[in-house]
């Protein structure tokens, strides 16, 4: 549950950053929300399309 939600925390942060610099080279407005709620909707599917992929390595005992 802490995974997915730092997951939402960042891709809010790197959605805005990402949307101001796309706005800023198209000369479009750019808004707050659309980038934040995009870029989190997106980071939340790639987090659980990817995460049943991921295994856990298996540590060896001696």
């Amino acid at each position: 549950m802490l995974k997915q939600l730092t997951l939402l925390f960042w891709s809010a942060i790197y959605g805005l950053v990402l949307g101001y610099i796309v706005s800023a080279l198209t000369g479009g407005a750019f808004d707050v929300a659309t980038s934040a709620v995009v870029a989190m909707i997106g980071g939340f599917i790639a987090i659980n399309l990817v995460a049943p992929m991921v295994k856990t390595p298996k540590t060896q005992t001696k």
